[in-house]
């Protein structure tokens, strides 16, 4: 099978690819062919690697098999061509540890205001009482949604011995440690929280899935961490919660507003906010620009993840992270 990778390795991260791929593929790298030569590659590959392809490369990929995404969310990916195309679509998770050190940094920082105080300090003023931390021990931490990131959370939060509660769309868990809430029970959930972990992958079940309601009962103390997506929580009644001080704070690194181009070389002119209202303004927020997965993790603790699922799927066996498409993820 011919497998084009269309990711930005290096050639030692391709050498190392090439040694984990079965020997029974031809492995092409996508950056290292001329215009000609890529239009061939799309039409004769069996399986991709990489991030979104356009509607136009999915189009010329007329003998795909499988594409195999580097990333987890797949809302930006043509879900509705990927089904009438026809072919095997799998996302990868082995990346959730990085999301979820980012995150408990955001929590960590967020409940010490580390943001409000630094800026105080830099004024030259050493009210330390001014932005009063918040303690991590002992405190209710939700998450919403318990997948890999969530899970990876709970184990960084473990040494404060907290209460763990998630909501979930069913109640199946092998953790005992972590209390369940089904969806329609979220409201629940929401009031005993302290801090508030959104790792939802956007749907069209969780869009707005945090709106004014759930802000209303929220803690006065409670914190929200998103590393979900953005949609999942509603930008004007996060804003007026903030804003308003219905809550303590918030820490965010998903956004509503976006580049057309993420690469530098290819990003709109600045300044560009990430929303239509100007939480740039507020003071109990902390901004940072969807880099929680932008590391110095080597590609290579990636790759191994994603070749071994193609190394499955040539082989004849069932590939993991089969994306649901009617679901969308």
């Amino acid at each position: 099978m011919k497998v084009l990778s269309m990711v930005r390795a290096t050639d030692e991260d391709n050498q190392q690819t090439r040694k984990i791929l079965d020997s029974s593929a031809e492995l092409i790298i996508f950056r290292d062919l001329n215009d000609e030569e890529k239009g061939i590659a799309l039409e004769t590959a069996d399986i991709i690697i990489g991030g979104r392809l356009t509607d136009e490369q999915i189009a010329k990929a007329t003998n795909l098999k499988m594409h195999q995404t580097f990333g987890t969310g797949v809302d930006r990916h043509n879900l509705e061509l990927i089904k009438e195309k026809n072919f095997l679509f799998c996302n990868n998770h082995s990346h959730s540890i990085i999301i979820a050190e980012y995150a408990f940094s955001l929590l960590n920082s967020a409940s010490k205001e580390l943001y409000s105080n630094d800026k105080l300090l830099r004024e030259g003023n050493w009210d330390y009482s001014k932005f009063p931390s918040v303690t991590m021990f002992k405190k209710t931490l939700l998450f919403l949604g318990y997948g890999k990131i969530a899970q990876h959370v709970k184990k960084l939060c473990a040494p404060f011995d907290m209460k763990f509660i998630a909501v979930k769309r069913t109640l199946d868990l092998e953790d005992s440690e972590v209390e369940i809430f089904l969806t329609e029970d979220k409201l629940e959930a929401i009031k005993k929280a302290d801090f508030i972990l959104n790792s939802l992958p956007k749907t069209t079940n969780t869009i707005d899935f945090i709106d004014e309601e759930e802000f209303s009962v929220m803690k006065k103390s409670a914190i929200i961490v998103n590393v979900g997506r953005g949609n999942t929580i509603n930008e004007k009644a996060m804003f007026n919660a903030l804003k308003e001080n219905k809550i303590k704070g918030a820490a965010i690194d998903v956004w509503y507003n976006y580049p057309k181009g993420r690469d530098p070389l290819e990003r709109d002119p600045e300044p560009l906010f990430p929303s239509e209202y100007p939480f740039q303004e507020l003071n109990n927020i902390i901004m940072t620009a969807h880099r929680a997965w932008s590391t110095d993790y080597p590609w290579s603790e990636f790759s191994q993840t994603l070749i071994q699922n193609i190394n499955k799927f040539i082989r004849g066996e069932k590939p993991d992270n089969i994306v649901n498409l009617e679901e969308g993820y």
